[in-house]
């Protein structure tokens, strides 16, 4: 049996045998993607849920101490000059982790695309403590 190795976006790197159909379908249909990072992100993010078997984040509420697994969670920032500030967290899980999506823009295997793009926001003012 052959293995060969897909890559997707040169985070997840997988061994994938051919047998594995739904497996190999989904690092397909991602591969092909690119460049759209806030039309795909949660799409993708959802695909990934179903493939590994784990629930899909809830939606959200209007209480966001109830928000424990969603999209776009807001946030404060404390800003260092006494003012705040919202921003929003791509995919969060109270007391497991914070996703920050972020999409290049070249093809795999590409030489521009061969690793990850540094594409981060600029840094306020301030400690930057969530709130």
């Amino acid at each position: 049996m052959a293995v060969t190795r897909h890559c997707l976006a040169t985070l997840i790197c997988l061994p994938v045998d051919p047998e594995m159909q739904p497996g190999l379908a989904f690092l397909q249909r991602w591969e092909r993607s690119a460049a759209a990072e806030r039309a795909n992100y949660q799409l993708f993010l959802s695909e990934l849920c179903d493939f590994l078997e784990v629930p899909r984040p809830d939606p959200s509420g209007p209480d966001p101490g109830q928000n424990s697994y969603v999209f776009e969670r807001a946030v404060t920032f404390h800003n260092g000059d006494g003012t705040t500030s919202t921003g929003r967290i791509d995919l969060y899980k109270r007391g497991c982790f914070v996703l920050e999506a972020k999409q290049g823009s070249h093809p795999l295997g590409s030489s521009s695309g061969s690793a990850p793009t540094s594409r981060g926001r600029q840094s306020r003012a301030g400690d930057n403590r969530l709130g």
